[in-house]
């Protein structure tokens, strides 16, 4: 659970955050995506960075054979596209949204020109670029070290706020996605879940799951 709690606290615990998100609520313009809209594709300039204030959306590439792997998500409240305009190269991947979500663009002329002259801003940037690193180490250790019933139930807890009593995630991702973010095969995920639902821990039809009694889930599996 240690790895668990560190994983959290990394993607929500950032009081600096508050600092760039008011930038973008001041500087940027809003603009409301429907599941399945793209935010931005492989090979484009970087026009802004982005913040989302409700939604979800994945972060794939195409692999050589075109299929799109997705490799982070990026939850309400959180900023994403930065990088590609710091470092004024094309993107080399895609955002797409998962359900209806609103988002705020920070075009970028603007998030340059804060970076370089606001020192908080460039300070509250430079504390996201390192909590990403962190978290993407972090997540490369679970990765390698931790089983895929730990890290499929880990990434379900992020889908959702549990109770005591359950967690309902409604999961916009195939197996098969869910696969390649955490590091297994389509079948592993579907055996798990199944497996899950066997012993009574979870319920799931189509995309809604239902985890009953959360904080007892990972001892449990």
């Amino acid at each position: 659970m240690d790895q668990l709690h560190e994983l959290a606290d990394l993607q929500d615990k950032d009081p600096t955050k508050e600092v760039m998100i008011e930038a973008f609520r001041k500087h940027g313009i809003s603009h409301t995506y429907r599941k399945n809209e793209f935010v931005f594709q492989e090979n484009d300039l970087p026009s802004g960075a982005y913040y989302v204030a409700s939604g979800l959306i994945k972060i794939s590439q195409s692999s050589e054979e075109g299929q799109g792997i997705t490799l982070f998500l990026r939850y309400e409240g959180e900023v994403f596209g930065n990088a590609e305009v710091l470092t004024n190269i094309a993107r080399k991947r895609y955002a797409k949204c998962l359900v209806d979500s609103h988002i705020v663009t920070l075009d970028s002329r603007k998030f340059l020109e804060l970076a370089k002259e606001n020192a908080e801003f460039s300070y509250s940037v430079a504390v996201l670029g390192a909590r990403r690193l962190l978290q993407t180490q972090r997540m490369v250790e679970t990765l390698i070290s931790r089983p895929v019933a730990w890290r499929l139930a880990w990434f379900l807890l992020q889908l959702g706020k549990p109770t005591e009593e359950k967690l309902e995630v409604q999961v916009p991702l195939s197996h098969e996605e869910i696969s390649y973010v955490i590091g297994c095969s389509r079948q592993t995920v579907t055996e798990t879940l199944n497996k899950w639902r066997d012993k009574g821990l979870i319920d799931y039809a189509k995309k809604k799951i239902v985890v009953y009694h959360p904080n007892r889930f990972f001892t449990d599996i």
